[in-house]
């Protein structure tokens, strides 16, 4: 009863909202990009995660995110949850241009408001289609933006802290020499699960890692070193005292194998 109660709560909330700023950011995007980042970015956040009762912490790692005047950088983040992307667009504060698959861009009102203000899409296989999109992320990077990728290229929905990376962010940072910077999200698979239709209620705590120079290594040393970063980083997150129990569990006996693990 509780659970239909709040699905009468959310559901609501957050279609109305969510159709209400993308029509309004659909608009606004004719004559401010930046505005329409904030709203989709920042606003569009606090619409998916208040109406949940779902608290963002930071737990380490704020003055790890370079200054937004020294120019465009990547976050690469763990990505076990569709909560991940406004979590991290709160958890940083910034405004980010998110890799995302082109069926994204299909959905009415969402999807064409991430076209024109947010998404850079993966429109396919081809050696053409995967230079338009170097060609275009190195733009926006040089513009000062920053570029979010989830470089499991899916939901992780198995025990283990990471599923292998694909190899596009660093070769993006290879291409442009932008630094990297690893997010590690904790619970947020727990409160929002693959073929769930509703979140939960609870806390999703963030660490953010230290920056990944891309000069000076091989693409799979910069790879390796990319997910050693971030394995360490979650598994610290997950097995600190003050994390939710379910996933530190989960994970915490995979410490192990995810420190250790080699890059794909």
């Amino acid at each position: 009863m509780l659970r239909f109660i709040y699905g009468l709560w959310y559901l609501p909330i957050f279609f109305c909202l969510t159709i209400i700023s993308g029509v309004a950011c659909l608009i606004i995007s004719l004559f401010s990009r930046r505005l329409t980042r904030f709203i989709t970015g920042q606003i569009w956040a606090n619409v998916v995660l208040l109406p949940a009762f779902i608290k963002v912490e930071v737990v380490s790692g704020r003055e790890n995110l370079p200054d937004p005047k020294a120019g465009g950088f990547i976050v690469f983040a763990n990505h076990r949850s569709l909560l991940d992307i406004p979590v991290a667009a709160k958890a940083t504060g910034r405004n980010f241009s998110w890799v995302a698959k082109a069926a994204l861009g299909r959905i009415p009102i969402f999807g064409w408001t991430l076209m024109r203000a947010h998404m850079l899409v993966e429109r396919g296989g081809s050696a053409e289609s995967a230079k338009k999109m170097l060609d275009e992320a190195t733009q926006r990077l040089s513009r000062g933006e920053i570029m979010a990728i989830f470089p499991e290229g899916t939901r992780n929905k198995t025990s283990e802290p990471l599923l292998p990376f694909k190899k596009g962010a660093f070769i993006l940072a290879k291409h442009t020499g932008v630094p990297l910077i690893p997010l590690a999200i904790q619970n947020s698979g727990q409160l929002w699960p693959s073929g769930s239709y509703l979140p939960k209620p609870g806390l999703i705590r963030v660490a953010i890692g230290r920056p990944i120079k891309a000069e000076g290594s091989s693409l799979s040393a910069l790879a390796a070193s990319a997910h050693a970063a971030m394995g360490e980083l979650y598994v610290r997150l997950t097995n600190s005292p003050d994390a939710p129990t379910s996933e530190a569990q989960s994970s915490g006996a995979q410490s192990s194998d995810a420190q250790s693990q080699d890059s794909p």
